[in-house]
């Protein structure tokens, strides 16, 4: 989307209008039968007429002061549909398909509840052409993994389908557009087929049923009474889900899936010319049945509504207030005026959410974050929004501080240094954009013209975006943002709170109005200015000097090591102009842990947020305002470190601020601070869902309780100081072996030179990373009785997990062949769980084979079901494995094999395809020169492609499956709930998990 001047619409659009678009992710799509092509051929060289008039009125360019991106082949049919090309080679020969109904779940009558969503699923369940249970497995055999490139949604107000093609031949593109066209007007609605779908269906409500999803319906119910939104889930009524019978569905799909409310968006390595005449000719005698239905209203919002309160309590959520006002919807067409004040309005709430930022990171602060935003709510009404995010039982103080800090802002306005802060950012975000113009990814594109297109904005060219953006820079002030922020923003007197906490505050919802009226009494100070800083560690001493320069040449990436041994490695591409991926490696990361002291590099997720000796995390942000900066610093399993992205304009840079958090950490104690803050919701959320119950206990079940791989009791992490960090890894951060890796678009001497200058002129560090024997003991349990673990979520939600052990990566034949093996199972309990038995949503099928745990691996079947499905699904999968695992047949015998031919291909060829695109991205690359030098094993891997892949057949696959798979070796966890109210409690010790706001 429009980077900077969309940026106004995106912060605003905060709590209710994004908790509304909360999407419904389906699966991947079924496959037919190979379609006759011919037609679509034909098509392809017939002449498209253009009614250039219809098409501007249609993309709302019509009349408008803004120019559309010239690169994009935007069109409409004579039926209303519209459709938008683009020609692009990010990455090369590929291409992304995405299909967009203008309905979802707020057009759905009371008996209706919850058909949005559940046609979409229908799609994949038979179309005139396409038989029942083909769908997915056409677009498998074509490459297309299912769920990865094959995906759909339901959200309020639109339902998309959206394919990643792996290849542009013309098979695929014609299957892929005919599928589309299937979807769009000829889904069967076989009764037989709904009935095995409302399983499907019930699966994925009780998934997504627990605390926060009923915290969200609490909100918009308090909030938005009288509309739709508070009405219409897209997930749906269980009632509707159970009963609706074929003629409703029919009926809901001829009257809203329509041309005239359908965009087609195609991004990729085609010919345009020739697309659009494909899409003509498959979309164009598609008719509305029953004409246009129109819109069904959403209701409306009683903007003079005011100084209410509302709460939801609950033992696992989190404490936060949403301060909400409304006021009228206020329509404003896209033009260079509407942007204008749009990004004007953007550059002063940035402003706000630095201040109010700034005050989280405080020792001792009031709250855990904040945010304040302004946007429309479906376009029914205008909402004023701030968020603040508590520690329990801190809501008045929070409340109160970021209430008092939003006040000042409106008040007495924002300083020169903040303004100069915000337009350095934007301006290298703008420049940055135009420098990258030529290869954003084909989803990045597509999904930017979707975006824009649903909110009746106009998609223009960064090089557009930023001459508007430099012509509004120079001639804005303090003031003019005040001013416009007020406008904008309005007032918080007298607001609707709604409260999310673990307790009922005393006095109810009259004690957080009360609160925040007296809140609203206390008088404000003008901020004061902060004093610019220069970045403190840019001269690390003489620049190392290179004494070894090599160039492994058949993948093109150059070696390099300094005198004091560290080492670098280079791959310079073309895939991404402007952009330079970077991995930074110290030896160390988690093998540092022991069984004495597991939680050794636990810290090092807040390791950045400590800052640096002369510089808190604060400074760091506005001493790199304008700057491609990441700060990044954290623990892998072996390395200390991270993978992130500048410019080559900031390279230099980016080298230097790694090596300052190498040589002067910061360890301030307000990270610390931060960080306990979050334990105990941390805590407090693990038995509340069936997930939770089993992430934080499989890892002391699968080691028998080593304490590395097991989460320990919330007090252990709770006296966990710096110091404790500083003694494990001190010593690797100034001895440790380095290895860097530099993947992109840059110089290649001005990238030796950065780093020269930087990690090259430290002290000799040790030549290699060290073995570390001891800490990679790890084994997987010899114990396979059944666990039984106990949740606290809903009494209908159950988890059922089997694992049986395989072994490490070292062997890449035999990685190959187990994660095909996976991938067959992926397919396997696919079609039995979610098919056949429709018993699960989403089972998940995957093989892990440790490159760090000598002999230690995993194949793992995972899926949510019904606690009265336990014992059956439980069934289903012991028998997919008993299959597959069974002895070979005697010679002569005439027994079918386990694994079908189309089975294996459909299973193989979206791993061929990912693997073949997987050379055009950076990241790919980077996998694989961030350890050039220090594993060289990963060079031969990667030269293979997906040549091993091609090699394993299915009686391969059998021996392994006889290997790993015999009923025998699996063990079965399940998480069920905790009918009893006591079973819980983790058990005794358990040690590290990684997680976002956790102990690790």
């Amino acid at each position: 989307m429009d980077q900077g001047e969309r940026l106004s619409y995106v912060t605003g659009r905060m709590v209710l209008a994004s908790l509304a678009i909360a999407a419904f992710s389906l699966c991947p799509a079924p496959s037919l039968a190979s379609p006759d092509t011919s037609a679509s051929v034909e098509a392809a060289s017939a002449p498209a007429v253009r009614d250039e008039a219809a098409i501007a009125a249609a993309w709302h360019y019509a009349g408008s002061d803004l120019t559309a991106d010239p690169a994009i082949r935007f069109g409409v049919l004579p039926n209303g549909m519209r459709y938008a090309i683009r020609h692009n080679s990010t990455p090369a020969t590929t291409a992304v398909m995405r299909l967009m109904i203008d309905v979802g779940s707020t057009a759905e009558a009371e008996d209706e509840r919850g058909l949005a969503h559940f046609i979409e699923h229908m799609a994949f369940n038979g179309t005139t052409n396409v038989p029942e249970g083909e769908m997915i497995k056409i677009l498998e055999r074509l490459g297309l993994a299912f769920g990865a490139d094959t995906n759909a949604f339901t959200s309020y107000d639109q339902t998309g389908y959206l394919l990643d093609l792996p290849n542009v031949n013309a098979e695929t593109v014609d299957t892929a557009l005919y599928l589309l066209r299937e979807t769009a007007s000829e889904i069967s609605f076989a009764p037989e087929a709904i009935e095995r779908e409302r399983g499907v269906i019930l699966s994925e409500l009780r998934t997504r049923a627990n605390y926060a999803q009923r915290n969200r319906e609490s909100l918009f119910e308090f909030s938005v009474p009288e509309t739709r939104l508070a009405t219409r889930s897209p997930i749906g009524d269980k009632t509707v889900i159970e009963t609706a019978p074929a003629e409703r569905f029919r009926s809901f799909y001829e009257r809203y899936y329509t041309p005239g409310r359908s965009t087609l968006v195609v991004v990729g390595d085609l010919d345009v010319d020739a697309m659009e005449a494909k899409i003509i000719a498959a979309f164009g005698n598609w008719q509305a049945r029953h004409g246009e239905a129109p819109d069904v209203p959403l209701g409306r919002i009683d903007v003079t509504r005011t100084d209410q309160a509302n709460i939801f309590a609950h033992p696992a959520i989190d404490e936060v207030a949403t301060v909400v006002r409304f006021s009228p919807y206020v329509e404003e067409a896209d033009s260079r005026a509407a942007r204008r004040a749009k990004l004007t309005r953007a550059i002063g709430y940035n402003i706000i959410g630095r201040r109010l930022g700034r005050i989280a990171r405080q020792e001792n602060a009031p709250y855990v974050g904040a945010s304040i935003g302004r946007s429309d709510v479906y376009k029914i009404a205008n909402q004023s929004v701030l968020n603040v995010a508590v520690r329990d039982g801190e809501w008045q103080r929070g409340l109160a501080a970021a209430e008092r800090e939003v006040r000042a802002a409106l008040r007495y306005g924002f300083t020169d240094a903040e303004l100069a802060e915000q337009l350095a950012n934007f301006t290298t975000g703008y420049e940055n954009a135009v420098r990258g113009n030529q290869t954003r990814p084909n989803d990045q594109l597509a999904d930017q013209i979707l975006a824009m297109a649903k909110d009746g904005m106009i998609v223009t060219t960064p090089e557009s975006q930023l001459e508007r953006f430099v012509a509004l820079r120079d001639s804005l002030t303090p003031k003019m943002l005040l001013k416009a922020v007020r406008e904008d923003f309005g007032t918080l007197d007298k607001p609707l709170i709604h409260l999310s906490t673990k307790v009922d505050p005393e006095g109810g919802a009259q004690a957080i109005r009360t609160a925040f009226a007296d809140a609203r009494k206390t008088r404000v100070t003008k901020p004061k200015a902060r004093d610019a800083q220069a970045f403190a560690y840019q001269d690390f001493g003489a620049p190392g000097a290179v004494v070894a320069d090599a160039t492994i040449e058949d993948l093109g990436i150059r070696t390099i090591r300094f005198a004091n041994n560290v080492r670098l490695n280079l791959k310079k591409t073309d895939f991404d102009k402007n952009r330079v991926l970077v991995s930074l490696r110290i030896d160390g990361g988690d093998l540092l842990a022991s069984r004495d002291k597991p939680e050794a590099t636990s810290l090092m997720n807040i390791f950045v947020r400590g800052g640096l000796e002369a510089h808190s995390l604060d400074d760091l942000y506005t001493i790199f305002a304008g700057r491609a900066v990441s700060l990044n610093f954290g623990s892998g399993e072996d390395y200390l470190g991270g993978y992130l992205a500048t410019t080559p304009d900031d390279l230099a840079l980016q080298m230097q601020v790694l090596t300052a958090f190498t040589q002067h950490p910061g360890y301030r104690s307000e990270a610390i601070n931060q960080y306990r803050s979050y334990l105990p919701n941390f805590y407090a959320r693990l038995n509340a869902t069936p997930e939770g119950a089993i992430g934080s206990q499989i890892g002391a079940i699968l080691s028998d309780n080593d304490p590395r791989f097991s989460l320990a009791e919330r007090e252990v992490f709770e006296k966990l100081t710096f110091d404790d960090l500083k003694s494990a890894i001190s010593d690797r951060l100034q001895q440790g072996a380095i290895e860097i890796g530099l993947v992109g678009d840059f110089d290649e001497d001005e990238a030796i030179a950065a780093v020269a200058a930087t990690f090259g002129a430290l002290p000799e560090r040790e030549a290699e990373f060290r073995d570390y024997d001891e800490a990679r003991a790890r084994r997987f349990t010899d114990n396979r009785a059944p666990r039984v673990l106990h949740h606290k979520g809903e009494a209908d939600q159950a988890i059922v997990e089997f694992y049986w052990p395989t072994t490490d990566d070292h062997d890449y034949r035999e990685d190959v062949r187990l994660r095909l093996l996976a991938e067959l199972l992926q397919i396997k309990v696919t079609d039995e769980l979610r098919e056949k038995l429709g018993a699960s949503y989403s089972p998940v099928a995957r093989s892990f084979t440790s490159s760090i745990y000598p002999g230690y691996g995993y194949i793992q079947i995972s899926t949510n079901v019904a606690t009265g499905d336990v014992e059956r699904v439980a069934q289903a999968i012991r028998q997919i494995a008993g299959e597959l695992s069974a002895p070979a047949p005697m010679a002569g015998a005439a027994t079918p094999s386990p694994i079908a031919a189309d089975e294996l291909a459909r299973a193989r060829t979206p791993i061929l395809e990912n693997i073949a695109n997987s050379v055009k991205t950076n990241t790919a690359w980077l996998g694989i020169v961030d350890a050039a030098q220090s594993k060289p094993a990963k060079l031969e891997r990667f030269r293979s492609g997906g040549t091993a892949f091609g090699k394993v057949s299915a009686e391969d696959l059998l021996d392994l499956a006889r290997t790993y798979l015999p009923p025998e070796r699996a063990l079965l966890v399940q998480s069920l709930y905790d009918e009893a109210g006591d079973k819980g409690q983790l058990a005794s010790r358990t040690g590290p998990v990684t997680t976002n706001a956790a102990p690790r």
